[in-house]
């Protein structure tokens, strides 16, 4: 299973169940098919480094989802 903690958002934590590692992509689809998500721009990170969408999640990762901020 897969922690996702949707930071600075009303979503929460949701977790996805996977038997083998799957790309960052993958777990934000299976995210997907809870309601009110977006992943139109987001900043994922696992132990305090970013993920990229084909970065592989492993079963017990917990990963922290945060919107992306930009401005200036």
């Amino acid at each position: 299973m897969v922690t996702v903690n949707f930071k600075l958002m009303d979503i929460g934590t949701i977790r996805v169940d996977i038997h083998k590692p799957e790309t960052m992509a993958k777990v934000l689809q299976l995210c997907c098919t809870k309601p009110n998500v977006d992943f139109a721009t987001i900043m994922a990170v696992r132990n305090s480094t970013i993920v990229k969408i084909d970065d592989l999640v492993e079963d017990g990762d917990v990963i922290d989802i945060f919107p992306a901020i930009s401005g200036g």
